[in-house]
């Protein structure tokens, strides 16, 4: 007997759909009853599954949410007394330092810079970070707490260059000056402390 791997048979859907309404219809006999009777049970046992099912998501999503909140609290303790949004004393500064920005006097901007690092250093005082000066501040800070540390610390060794060199060795440029107080901005806004 010769069949070949592809039998109509194995293709004919409608065979295959009474096959499961004859399996179908095994269990309501088993089962004592018809075929609706059949049904309707397993109806009902799918729509309690269905529920159950519906209350284990809405049990994962709380709990997912719980996890969340935890690990917020946990990994970010780091937290700054944010001023309300209408302004503030430190808003007012960064404003000033602006203003000294848009000058076309350089010791303005060397000022504003200087400026600038002294809110730095307030910030991270604030933050709790032990130290005698900025320098040894950002020193104890993490790379996972503080996404632009490489900001600070490059804003921060130009300020110690204007501070300590003579204003023959170090030539502050219109441009140098706004690209070192967008990296002091930077550094705030991730902080949302201006």
């Amino acid at each position: 007997m010769n069949q070949s791997l592809f039998d109509p048979r194995y293709l004919n859907i409608e065979y295959f759909f009474n096959q499961i309404l004859e399996f179908f219809s095994i269990i309501g006999n088993v089962l004592g009853g018809d075929f609706s009777a059949v049904t309707s049970r397993i109806k009902i046992v799918l729509l309690f599954l269905s529920l159950l099912f519906i209350a284990g998501i809405i049990y994962t999503a709380f709990r997912i949410l719980e996890i969340r909140r935890s690990e917020h609290e946990k990994y970010h303790t780091v937290d700054i007394a944010i001023e309300p949004a209408d302004g503030g004393f430190r808003r007012e500064r960064w404003q000033t330092i602006i203003k000294k920005m848009e000058s076309e006097n350089i010791s303005d901007w060397k000022l504003a810079i200087i400026e600038a690092d002294t809110l730095l250093d307030e910030m991270v005082k604030k933050m709790g970070y032990p130290g005698e000066n900025l320098g040894e501040r950002l020193r104890h800070v993490e790379v996972s707490d503080f996404t632009s540390l490489q900001e600070a610390w490059e804003a921060h060794k130009v300020r110690n260059r204007i501070a300590h060199d003579s204003s023959d060795q170090f030539i502050l440029t219109a441009r140098e000056a706004r690209r070192v107080i967008g990296l002091f901005e930077k550094v705030f806004r991730e902080f949302k402390y201006i």
